[in-house]
């Protein structure tokens, strides 16, 4: 009796560890990707495209409920803003066309969230590391861009982001 017990812990044990694996395996990002004007970009372990991807959304929409603080929510949306970034370079780079315009409108939702939380907050100094951050991403951004010949459709997607940063910046002037 005592050795199916002992089997039944270790059973147990391994698929805690299992279920940790995979935890950790989703939620962080693994390779440096890019770098351009002090801008790392990861790669995400779950990408769009993805079968996990609606389990990794789920998940990000899970930890958002638990930011309590006002400086916690800020770093959240400020994570949330570089992943969605990742993700659209994702798929810039390996030219998965039909998630394009998703990608490109979570990165400026996103966005949108982050401005108007640090817009609420009013914190001058927030603001303008904001307003610099959103400048270091309009080039990159100017970069995957331009993988796209010129006025096409997903030229102007992410065309669109750009442009989205940069009237977020002049609302938090």
């Amino acid at each position: 009796m005592a050795i199916l017990g002992k089997k039944i812990i270790f059973s147990i044990r391994r698929q805690a560890l299992l279920i940790f694996v995979i935890f950790l395996s989703i939620c962080q990002p693994l390779v440096i990707n890019a770098i351009e004007e002090n801008l790392i970009i990861k790669s995400e372990a779950i990408n769009p495209g993805s079968f996990y991807y609606s389990f990794k959304r789920l998940w990000e929409k899970g930890l958002e409920r638990v930011q309590f603080s006002k400086q916690s929510k800020i770093n959240f949306y400020q994570s949330q803003l570089k992943t969605r970034l990742a993700e659209l370079n994702y798929v810039v780079e390996r030219r998965l066309l039909s998630k394009v315009q998703t990608s490109s409108e979570r990165f400026a939702y996103q966005a949108g969230v982050l401005a108007e939380e640090v817009k609420v907050q009013n914190k001058t100094e927030e603001k303008q590391n904001l307003i610099k951050q959103f400048g270091v991403y309009s080039n990159f951004l100017a970069v995957l861009r331009d993988n796209y010949p010129a006025n096409t459709s997903f030229w102007m997607l992410v065309q669109h982001d750009i442009n989205s940063l940069n009237i977020l910046s002049d609302q938090l002037k």
